[in-house]
């Protein structure tokens, strides 16, 4: 796929700074958009790639910030959205920032020369750990002000419980590149956040229908939502639908009206464009 470049006649470089910018990088590509104050889409960017590692993806990431004239411009807010397996719920009654590390290793190892960040999730009163390397924080920092680094699982888990159904079991799956995201709820109850690697749509559904099994969900009385990559393969669809009912997909269409690229799966920009009205 090509890359994708819309500005909106309205926008204006020499008011940047009354804009907002969000930015998205995962192994499959680096993205970003812009809102002015009346939440209006000026600018949308997306960069496919085919990259294995962090190391790589965010060496891809830093050159095209630096190389980006309309990221090297000053914004009201920047959220930068890594696009990372590895992170951590921490509910905010044992939160602490003095044993942060001590409660983050006991289900991930962090590099010597990582850094811990968190952002809370006020909605369901818990924090979302994530580890990044300290040298492209650094980087980040030194480059935008009043920023927001938080893991794109963060407007996933905001957009999702701020849409749930009282009285019915929710599962929201959210597909990136090498990983799903996982949350189940019951009411307003959750009863599970997750992430799991994948290799095909079969093993999607293993993890779905595991979830369920373990968290005893009746899937008679369930509502499934999904977003991101894949959604537009029938065949994750259709396998999906012979054990789960009531299967919808999240997307964004006035983005794809925009463009007008038939290619695009707006799906996977959902969180990008949302992630500056979970505040």
């Amino acid at each position: 796929m090509q890359n994708v470049y819309y500005i909106d006649n309205n926008f204006i470089k020499e008011n940047s700074s009354q804009y907002i910018l969000s930015i998205r990088y995962s192994t499959d590509g680096f993205s970003f958009c812009i809102h002015d104050h009346n939440n209006k889409l000026l600018v949308f960017y997306f960069q496919p790639f085919n990259l294995d590692t962090a190391d790589a993806v965010i060496a891809k990431t830093k050159k095209i910030i630096v190389d980006n004239e309309l990221l090297n411009l000053k914004y009201k807010k920047v959220y930068i959205l890594p696009c990372n397996k590895e992170k951590v719920l921490v509910p905010a009654h044992v939160f602490n920032k003095t044993h942060l590390a001590d409660l983050y290793r006991i289900c991930l190892s962090p590099q010597k020369n990582d850094t811990l960040l968190y952002r809370k999730i006020k909605i369901m009163e818990s924090y979302i750990v994530e580890n990044l390397p300290r040298s492209f924080v650094t980087f980040l920092t030194s480059r935008f002000q009043s920023l927001c680094i938080v893991n794109s699982a963060y407007p996933f888990i905001v957009h999702s419980l701020s849409n749930i159904l009282f009285n019915t079991n929710h599962l929201f799956i959210d597909i990136q590149d090498q990983y799903i995201d996982v949350l189940l709820t019951r009411s307003n109850d959750i009863l599970l956040f997750n992430s799991f690697t994948y290799g095909s749509v079969t093993d999607i559904i293993y993890y779905a229908l595991n979830c369920l099994q373990q968290c005893h969900v009746n899937k008679e009385n369930l509502q499934t939502t999904l977003s991101g990559n894949l959604v537009n393969d029938p065949q994750l669809g259709e396998t999906l639908g012979k054990f789960i009912p009531n299967i919808s997909i999240l997307n964004y269409p006035p983005l794809s009206q925009l463009l007008k690229n038939e290619e695009l799966n707006n799906s996977s920009f959902i969180h990008l464009l949302h992630v500056h009205q979970c505040e």
